[in-house]
């Protein structure tokens, strides 16, 4: 490769990104808790929890000890923020969370953060060629849960899926004008 010719732009992944804080801004970022995605995070946040009847706060980890955790609307936003992915993945996530929701109606949600993390990596990993590691989407988490965590989320939300994943686009552009 000459010097004049730079490599192609890639996306950061969260792991090579600094460390992320706990629930909260990082130090120096702008004031916005949303970063800028209020309206989605909000969107993404009643949809979860008005299908799952889940809190809007307080995820439990498997030890079934109390973690403070942010609102729901803030931890899809930093999401978001953090992934930089496009919205066809976030109307994915809600898509196939709608799917589980078919599948068992009775299913209600202790952890809307929970049922967010797990659908929004699977259908990134589904809807992206370039997707992120389970120990990046700890640090998308914010922390909240362990890499353990992560891949026991993911096992289960494919298996009660029966891994039935994919999503057609004329699917998922209906869905997405429904849900806005």
């Amino acid at each position: 490769m000459t010097a004049d010719v730079a490599p192609p732009q890639r996306r950061i992944s969260p792991r090579r990104q600094a460390k992320a804080p706990t629930h909260q801004n990082p130090a120096g970022a702008s004031s916005d808790p949303f970063y800028g995605h209020e309206y989605a995070a909000r969107m993404a946040a009643t949809f979860i929890t008005h299908l799952f009847s889940c809190p809007d706060s307080n995820a439990v980890t498997q030890t079934g000890a109390p973690v403070p955790s942010p609102k729901l609307a803030h931890f899809v936003a930093y999401a978001l923020h953090r992934t930089r992915l496009s919205s066809s993945v976030t109307f994915a996530a809600l898509f196939l969370l709608q799917r589980l929701k078919s599948r068992f109606p009775a299913a209600r949600g202790s952890s809307g953060h929970r049922l967010f993390i797990s659908a929004f990596m699977i259908a990134s990993k589904v809807v992206c060629d370039d997707t992120y590691s389970n120990k990046s989407w700890c640090v998308v988490g914010q922390g909240m849960f362990s890499l353990r965590e992560i891949n026991q989320m993911e096992r289960e939300m494919c298996g009660y899926l029966e891994w039935i994943l994919n999503i057609q686009p004329t699917e998922l552009e209906v869905f997405t004008e429904k849900v806005k």
